[in-house]
């Protein structure tokens, strides 16, 4: 046990840094153990060399304290500042990968802005808010890559949006088209334009329905085609449209019209898709999701409502949304056409409320990540009001890479796109058998019988004259007004109302082709024992089989 005491060097060569500081200090040990042995007569040497070994002691605790403190010290610095640099390089690769992440994200908005000169109220002031919102967002989230606006009829709106919102977005156009002002379509971008195209609608509205406007404005499609956002990404090809809007019941709700400009979207989203690119529409497309314009975008065009892709569990119905409060219609409905929290809509009922702006996406390249209403908060004082008589929507995605690209599947579901077509030639022969008659025979009654009443107007005036002549001035003005509105009348009996029916028969002809087609395909399948089931997939994949 003496022996163990005496060695202070426990022999590890792991302590081998104990073992040279000791050392040095092993003399003097020594010293002071011979001293206690052997020198007991002497006290004051012994309490000499037992003051010194004290201070001797002191001073070797103190620098392995020192020493100790030291190592310690740069070891745990050493290793925290390796730590440090772990936590940054690991938060710096996480805001790296969501940067890329987000630079990999488009996001987009469609307004319907409600710029009708002399009816907008507050038009001037609200469109301006609306670019300073564009120009100026206050959050990353109000920061969109691509706009695309509706309703934007009046020359200086255009040019305040032109010129606000020119630094956040260097690629700006509005589209011409119509008699009066314009279809209102303009877009916004980040994103470099390459080419653009405009569709006007053939079935849009009737000349006689002046005080409406749909017919002069020359409501269209607006076809962008943008460059790839990034190396080896498709291409975007954005439809942006304003439909023939429903303004009542029955003849007036024109729902014929939309669902040929429905027919002539879907025919172009095809042709697009066909060609290689990301299809989007977008745009106040007038039409309810369970409405048979929708069905057509859906079913015969093949897009994807990207709404209901975010929300399949939440889905509902027109009856269902009716009992939610207005604020869940926005939030789980996506409400952004008639509701209450909208200040120019407010006396609406519940049920009234509805989607009618929507962003219909090609689901084998686009993937939606979020989308939401938007602009839903109103202007400050003294105007507080809502920015428009719609609320906009967003939707922000992804875009698949030219090697990720898959062929469009616009042919599937063959006995669904045979109903919608079966759907789309009664809504045509309907209207025809009956507003088009009706349209037609009475304006060609007016004209013949302006013209009996002019004849006969001309030959009272003589007599009239004769009587007073305060009356045959009066006989002259209405035999100008007779004779004006019976001329109108003619033009459009001649004209409009001719021009209407032939493009609603070219539409159809083009859908009883299709539907030839279709039923051709079922019913020599069925004569082949194909099953229910594999008449679903493509027209592509299984008519080979089937010869």
């Amino acid at each position: 046990m003496k022996k163990r005491k005496q060695n202070p060097v426990r022999g590890s060569k792991g302590r081998s840094h104990d073992f040279n500081f000791k050392k040095s200090f092993a003399p003097t040990i020594e010293n002071k153990q011979q001293s206690r042995k052997s020198n007991n007569s002497n006290n004051t040497t012994t309490n000499n060399k037992i003051f010194l070994f004290s201070k001797e002691e002191k001073l070797l605790n103190s620098v392995e304290l020192v020493t100790l403190f030291f190592f310690f010290f740069h070891f745990f610095a050493f290793n925290f500042h390796s730590v440090k640099l772990i936590r940054v390089s690991m938060l710096t690769l996480d805001i790296s990968t969501d940067c890329s992440s987000r630079k990999q994200l488009i996001k987009l908005l469609t307004f319907n802005t409600w710029g009708l000169k002399f009816v907008s109220k507050h038009r001037k002031h609200r469109l301006q808010a609306i670019a300073d919102e564009l120009a100026n967002p206050k959050t990353v989230e109000d920061d969109y890559d691509i706009v695309a606006l509706q309703e934007i009829w009046c020359e200086e709106d255009w040019d305040y949006l032109d010129r606000v919102c020119r630094n956040r977005y260097p690629y700006r156009r509005v589209f011409k088209s119509g008699i009066i002002t314009g279809p209102g379509l303009a877009i916004l971008s980040k994103q470099p334009i390459v080419e653009t195209f405009l569709y006007r609608f053939p079935i849009n509205g009737r000349s006689s329905a002046f005080f409406r406007g749909d017919w002069y404005v020359g409501k269209s499609i607006s076809v962008t085609i943008f460059q790839p956002h990034k190396e080896g990404s498709l291409p975007i090809a954005l439809l942006n449209s304003h439909m023939h809007a429903p303004y009542g019941h029955g003849d007036a709700s024109y729902s014929t019209h939309r669902a040929c400009q429905a027919w002539d979207f879907a025919k172009l989203v095809r042709m697009l898709k066909k060609a290689g690119y990301a299809v989007i529409q977008v745009g106040d497309l007038n039409s309810k999701p369970e409405s048979l314009p929708y069905k057509i975008f859906t079913v015969e065009g093949g897009l994807t409502d990207s709404w209901n892709v975010l929300h399949k569990d939440d889905l509902m119905n027109a009856a269902e949304l009716a009992k939610l409060s207005p604020e869940d219609q926005i939030a789980l409905g996506g409400v952004t056409c008639n509701s209450r929290l909208n200040t120019w809509r407010k006396n609406r009922r519940l049920s009234e409320a509805c989607r009618l702006d929507y962003a219909l996406i090609d689901a084998n390249n686009i993937v939606p990540v979020t989308a939401g209403v938007k602009f839903t908060g109103i202007l400050p004082k003294p105007w507080l009001c809502s920015y428009s008589d719609h609320f906009a929507y967003s939707v922000e995605f992804l875009v698949s890479s030219v090697d990720e690209h898959k062929s469009p599947q616009i042919d599937h579901n063959l006995l669904e796109r045979e109903k919608v077509y079966k759907e789309l030639l009664a809504e045509i022969k309907h209207y025809r058998q009956t507003t088009i008659p009706f349209q037609a025979n009475w304006r060609k009654m007016y004209f013949i019988t302006s013209i009996i009443i002019v004849i006969g107007m001309h030959v009272g005036v003589v007599f009239a004259s004769e009587v007073s002549g305060w009356i045959s001035v009066i006989f002259l003005l209405i035999n100008t007004f007779v004779l004006v509105t019976g001329l109108l009348n003619g033009l459009i009996w001649s004209l409009g109302v001719r021009s209407e029916l032939r493009a609603l028969q070219e539409v159809q002809l083009q859908v009883e082709d299709a539907y030839t087609h279709i039923e051709s395909i079922l019913t020599r399948g069925q004569k082949n024992g194909i099953s229910k089931k594999k008449l679903l997939i493509s027209v592509e994949e299984y008519t080979p089989n089937i010869d």
